[in-house]
């Protein structure tokens, strides 16, 4: 029984540990000043790259078509929540921030995670004709790094606990694995000589392609499971909760 109320004890430290720290309550200027760099980067790579002349075979389609362009505008609505919510120091939309978040997250993970070995090493799965990639070196790192990188910190440095449940996750993986194939299914004419956004999805079977989507939908889950379990090891593992929990367990013996 000792053993228990002390693990007991020592986890409902550790939550309001993290909830109780300043650094992880709204109105943090660190947090805010990262946030509005992180909407003026990721502005300026929007417009960098929704500007860009796309070759004949991904023209009709648009600039929507890549998960890109749909994730980093996801994202941006993240930073500027978050933005609004720390220069106004509003409860309610820091909530509503830290709950948009898991999703940006697992959205910029997959782009990420999926574009730089690709970019560096398999070009050839990335894009139809390797020869003529020619995306600025800038707009890359504003569009396929950033915001993964923005998301990341404030995740592990500023942010109380997820709240979101792992079944609400899955819903909403689901749901947007599904929405982007049929925004793809609507956008390309294959017929008329169109093509998919990345040339790994350019498949001989909707079988084939299915299956792609549903491995992308299993490693977002997945990231968000793995995040989760990153952010008790890297918070709970802190100098400052570990003397924290070890004072009040001293107190309480005494």
């Amino acid at each position: 029984m000792a053993v228990a109320r002390g693990t007991q004890t020592s986890a409902s430290l550790h939550n309001s540990y993290t909830v109780s720290n300043p650094r992880r309550r709204v109105g943090n200027p660190y947090i805010t000043t990262i946030d509005f760099i992180s909407i003026v980067i990721g502005l300026y790579g929007y417009h960098e790259v929704t500007s860009f002349q796309l070759p004949p075979h991904l023209k009709d389609a648009g600039h929507w078509q890549f998960l890109t362009n749909l994730s980093l505008v996801y994202s941006l609505f993240v930073f500027i929540v978050g933005f609004v919510a720390h220069v106004t120091k509003s409860q309610t939309l820091f909530l509503f921030k830290n709950n948009l978040h898991p999703i940006g997250l697992a959205l910029e993970t997959i782009v990420a995670g999926v574009y730089w070995p690709l970019r560096l090493f398999f070009l050839h799965l990335l894009t139809k004709d390797p020869d003529n990639f020619n995306l600025p070196l800038v707009t890359d790192l504003c569009i396929h790094l950033m915001p993964v990188t923005s998301l990341l910190v404030d995740y592990l440095v500023f942010m109380p606990r997820w709240t979101i449940s792992d079944n609400t996750a899955l819903g909403f993986v689901v749901l947007l694995t599904t929405f982007y194939w049929f925004l793809l299914d609507n956008l390309i004419d294959v017929e008329k000589g169109g093509s998919y956004p990345y040339e790994f999805m350019n498949v001989e079977k909707d079988s084939q392609r299915i299956g792609v989507f549903v491995v992308v939908a299993v490693v977002a889950f997945a990231q968000f499971l793995v995040m989760r379990r990153v952010y008790d090891w890297v918070v709970g593992k802190t100098e400052e909760a570990s003397e924290l929990i070890d004072e009040e367990l001293d107190k309480k013996e005494l």
